[in-house]
């Protein structure tokens, strides 16, 4: 029987571009850029590595509140995408199950490995499903680098007796929301002010940040998010 992957269809997705060849060149940098966003219940986080203007990787940390969460590493060679590692909890059958995904890809774009895990099962993806996941990562970077050109990347911190400093310095900082929050977002940001953790979409000038986006705003985060690390070179 056909099984769908729930968090598959929690992005909005945009379609693949090609990339032209660039000769690899180990003296030009390689840039990492942080994004996100929020769609329904479900807040992104985004981690993005890029040389020479083509991708490099992308890792990725989604919390679907109820429906469950999970973590991607995507990594890319000579500007293709090559493999895709997803891990994590997902909703089937009226309860959370631990899943795990595992695909690569060759240089045509062709699935040549494909693992999928769902509780104790062993489930064949589709070719949807494995299309899908390709323009997930593209959206991905796709994010990150419209926040980018709009001077805005992931700022995570703590606050403390309604004090924000933020997770990269410890750095005191000035909150701003600008469109302000609707009222009962307002009335939960005052909950967690004297002691919670929260990340959003925004930019630091002169001490103040202004934050675009809410991703995520809680009182159980007890460290900071960091890009996971799921595949190896």
């Amino acid at each position: 029987m056909k099984r769908l992957l729930t968090f598959l269809t929690l992005s909005l997705l945009a379609g693949c571009a090609s990339n032209p060849t660039v000769p690899e060149n180990n003296i030009t940098p390689v840039l990492t850029h942080t994004g996100g966003q929020t769609l329904g219940d479900s807040a992104s986080i985004y981690w993005f590595t890029s040389q020479q203007n083509r991708p490099v990787s992308l890792a990725d940390r989604v919390m679907a509140s109820d429906y469950g969460d999970y973590r991607t590493d995507y990594r890319w060679r000579d500007g293709k995408l090559r493999e895709i590692k997803r891990e994590g909890k997902q909703f089937d059958e009226q309860q959370i199950k631990p899943f795990s995904l595992h695909v690569r890809y060759d240089t045509l774009g062709n699935a040549v490995f494909q693992r999928y895990t769902l509780g104790d099962e062993l489930i064949p993806l589709s070719s949807d499903q494995l299309q899908q996941l390709v323009q997930e990562a593209k959206h991905g970077t796709d994010v990150v680098k419209q926040q980018r050109k709009d001077d805005q990347s992931l700022v995570q911190g703590f606050w403390k007796q309604g004090q924000f400093y933020r997770c990269a310095d410890q750095r005191p900082l000035k909150v701003n929301f600008s469109p302000e929050l609707p009222d009962y977002v307002q009335q939960q940001l005052l909950e967690h002010q004297q002691d919670g953790y929260m990340a959003v979409i925004g930019q630091i000038r002169r001490g103040t940040l202004t934050a675009a986006a809410l991703l995520l705003l809680n009182d159980n985060q007890p460290t900071c998010l960091a890009a996971p690390v799921l595949l190896t070179n």
